[in-house]
Parts: C-alpha cells; structure tokens; sequence
C-alpha cells in the first residue's frame, strides 16, 4: 500500500484507521508499551477511541446500501432510456416515412396536373366542335334553335313523310341521337367546372400555394412534424446530457468506491484493524 496517495484513493475512514494504527506504531517504537507515561498513554488511548467510534460511525453509514440504490437507479435509468432511444428512432423512422410519401405525392399530383390539362384541353376541343357543328345545323337548317332541338325538328319533320309506319324505327333512334347531343354541353360544363377547376383550384393553382398544401400539409408539418423533429432532438440531449453529466461520474465514483473498499479490506487484513 505504499504506492497508494491518501489524497488520491483513501477514503477519510482509511486515513482514520491509518492515523489510529500510526499513533501506536510511534508510542510503541519510541518508548514501548510499557515506557510510555501514563498520561501520555492516556491521551493517545482517548484519541484511538475517538477514531474507533468515528470509524463505527463510518461503518454504520457504509451499511446504509447507498452505492446499491445508486447502481440499481443507474440500470433501471439505463434500460429506460434504451428503451426511449429506441422510440426515438421508430418515431423517426415514421417522420421520414412521411415526407418520403410527401414527395412522392407531389410527384404523382405533377402526373396527375398533365392528365387534368390534357382533359380540360380535351373537354374545350369538344366543346369547340360542338359549336362548330351546331352553327353549320343551324345555318343549313335556317333554324335559331339549339343543335339537339334543330336535329330533333328536321327529323320529325323527314319522318312525317315515311310511310308505312317505317319511321317509328328511324324515330327511336332520332331520339336516342337527340338525348345524347342534348346531354354534350351539361356534361363539358360539369366536368370543365366542378371537376377540373375542383382539381385545379385545389393542387394547380395559377399562384401562391395549393389548397392541399394550406389546410393539409402545411398544418401537418409546422404543427406536428417539425415540433416533434425539435422535441426529439431535445429529448437525445438530455440523454446525452444524463450520460455524460450525472450517469458516467457516478458509475466511475462506484467504481474508485469499489477499488477503496477492496484495499480498506486488504488494509484491515495486513494491520489486523
């Protein structure tokens, strides 16, 4: 034990027992038991008996259990914050999830703006035609009436003069072409109007951000994604910090309390204390 620096390794209990076993040695190697006054001896057997009780004192105190409660602490702390580091990293794990499938649905709404702007010009090519052919009806009819009502009036008009009931046949089928020009113009209108500019006015706009965008994803990241990226960003540090401040000091302090407890008992063993 003489490579073993008190200030460096010896509890106040080891330098106790040293300071007691060290105040013998000198009476008796100086004097001898039995040359040492009896006043002196007295004072030196009241101040062995100070430390006697002081080192009781310190035993008693190292019956406490404290470096057990603190281990056990430090292992049921440890498997919690395995435990929490591991939702961490599910949790992001399911933020990056969500913006990859973000992305992705950005990138299938740029798909879909091509097919929508190759149905609106589709609907406006047919509705083009449609007027188109409506005027040259008209203008051949020399009639003012819409394209279904003037094919409708030059048919029954042609049918009145088939005989044999021939043109019942003829009509059924006038009107089916009748019915199906009719419904041309409400279904361009609903499709150019509800459905496209629906489309439109909610993922293509002219300027500024999409309405998807504002009530849905915007509210969805800067309310919940972002917050959550900075509170687990703020939960890892005082992890970190719980390891390296508090956690790491103290299970080094159990250890150098481990290694003085070892050479107290080897101490005790060599001076029979």
């Amino acid at each position: 034990m003489s490579d073993t620096h008190p200030s460096d390794s010896m509890t106040r209990r080891q330098l106790l027992i040293a300071a007691g076993a060290g105040a013998v040695g000198i009476a008796a190697g100086a004097w001898g038991i039995a040359q040492i006054p009896d006043e002196t001896r007295a004072r030196v057997e009241t101040e062995i008996e100070k430390l006697r009780a002081l080192v009781k004192l310190y035993e008693q105190l190292e019956k406490i259990g404290l470096d057990n409660i603190l281990a056990s602490a430090l292992n049921v702390m440890r498997g919690l914050f395995d435990a929490l580091k591991a939702g961490i990293r599910l949790v992001r794990d399911g933020i990056a999830v969500a913006q990859t499938a973000w992305k992705n649905f950005q990138a299938l709404l740029a798909g879909l703006k091509t097919a929508a702007d190759g149905a609106a010009n589709a609907l406006a090519e047919l509705q083009k035609k449609f007027r188109a052919a409506e005027s040259v009806v008209v203008a051949a009819l020399g009639a003012v009436s819409p394209l279904a009502e003037s094919i409708a009036n030059f048919f029954a008009a042609l049918i009145q003069k088939i005989p044999f009931g021939i043109g019942d046949n003829i009509q059924r089928a006038v009107t089916a072409l009748v019915d199906l020009v009719r419904a041309i113009p409400p279904t361009i209108e609903t499709l150019t109007t509800q459905l496209l500019k629906s489309l439109s006015d909610t993922f293509f706009p002219q300027t500024g951000k999409t309405a998807f965008s504002a009530t849905v994803m915007d509210p969805i990241t800067t309310s919940l994604l972002s917050p959550l990226e900075k509170f687990l960003s703020e939960v890892e540090s005082a992890i970190t910090r719980w390891e390296t401040e508090f956690a790491k000091p103290i299970q080094n302090a159990l250890d150098e309390r481990k290694i003085v407890r070892k050479q107290i008992a080897e101490y005790r063993q060599q001076f029979n204390v």
